[in-house]
């Protein structure tokens, strides 16, 4: 699907593009979201651009997200999508700045761009030019980017309550726990992914060349730049507190396991005695003096009870329960 959008009073009105019709006069924003190999050889054509594939997209290589051929910069960068899912995903997104007039490329439907273009039609935004939308977009993606790292950070300061309530409180859930430290922590790793990438992505906007910015969307650039940088800094600073947390729920569970194992450690210790006695005294041997004493019975059970008090004593006067 195709969509422009042409500045109107201050706000941007979107307009269908069927494959095959004229782009319309005054379009600053071309946005093609799923389009296939014809959509793409309509976009070629009609706005005489070597647009990339899909294919191209999803390359790695600086030189194949980042670059400029002649007037028009082209520029891949990776966003969080499916956020408020189970399971959010990186998916590359396309920005071509030709003209003044930008060309967005995409396979999923980020929330910054619905959200971006919906308030763009109801409040009067920057739209003169593709790049102050580039910059509104960014914008945009900057907010969802430090939206979600809130999200984690809320996520990270539950998990620390539980795992570090006072004891005899409810009992904890260490798989659920577990599982929400490693969900927090595949956030974390997908925004910094994309926070990467979006920085490179305004250093190479930055850079001296033939293109030249509005006032606006220099300001925006920059005012990005720096936005990046702090979430860069705030993702690092929670990817080590999960950090934290994983190493801090092991180390709980292992004192647990410890305690658990030191009862039945001490449960081994305190019933061997008794046990060595009532099996000396099950031995079926034909002189054994005990057998005929009158007392031999209370006597066996009185030793076998102070043979398991004494040692229980002893791990209590040491602090080992």
């Amino acid at each position: 699907m195709i969509t422009a959008y042409l500045p109107a009073n201050g706000m941007l009105r979107p307009v269908s593009v069927a494959r095959g019709e004229a782009i319309p006069q005054g379009t600053v924003w071309i946005d093609a979201l799923l389009p296939d190999d014809d959509d793409l050889t309509f976009l070629d054509r009609a706005l005489n651009l070597d647009v990339p594939t899909k294919e191209d997209m999803n390359e790695i290589e600086m030189s194949s997200r980042l670059y400029q051929e002649g007037d028009a910069l082209y520029m891949t960068a990776t966003m969080v999508c499916q956020a408020d899912t189970p399971e959010p995903s990186i998916v590359p997104v396309t920005f071509v700045l030709s003209d003044h007039r930008l060309l967005t490329l995409r396979y999923a439907e980020p929330t910054p761009f619905r959200l971006y273009a919906a308030q763009a039609q109801r409040h009067a935004v920057p739209c003169a030019g593709g790049e102050e939308v580039l910059a509104g977009l960014l914008d945009a993606i900057v907010d969802r980017l430090a939206d979600l790292l809130e999200r984690v950070q809320g996520d990270v300061e539950s998990i620390s309550h539980e795992i570090f309530k006072p004891k005899g409180t409810a009992k904890r859930d260490y798989s659920d726990i577990i599982a929400r430290i490693g969900r927090a922590h595949s956030l974390t790793s997908q925004v910094k992914e994309s926070l990467v990438s979006f920085g490179r992505l305004a250093g190479f906007v930055a850079r001296p060349t033939e293109v030249k910015l509005s006032k606006i969307a220099d300001h925006g650039f920059k005012t990005f730049t720096r936005d990046v940088t702090a979430l860069g800094d705030h993702a690092a600073y929670l990817a080590n507190n999960i950090n934290f947390l994983l190493d801090a729920t092991l180390g709980v569970i292992n004192n647990e396991q410890t305690g658990i194992i030191k009862i039945f450690s001490v449960a081994a210790v305190v019933f061997l005695p008794p046990t060595l006695i009532a099996s000396i005294y099950g031995m079926n041997f034909e002189v054994m003096p005990e057998l005929s004493f009158a007392y031999g019975y209370p006597i066996s059970l009185g030793v076998m009870v102070l043979s398991a008090i004494l040692p229980y004593l002893f791990f209590k006067y040491r602090g080992w329960l």
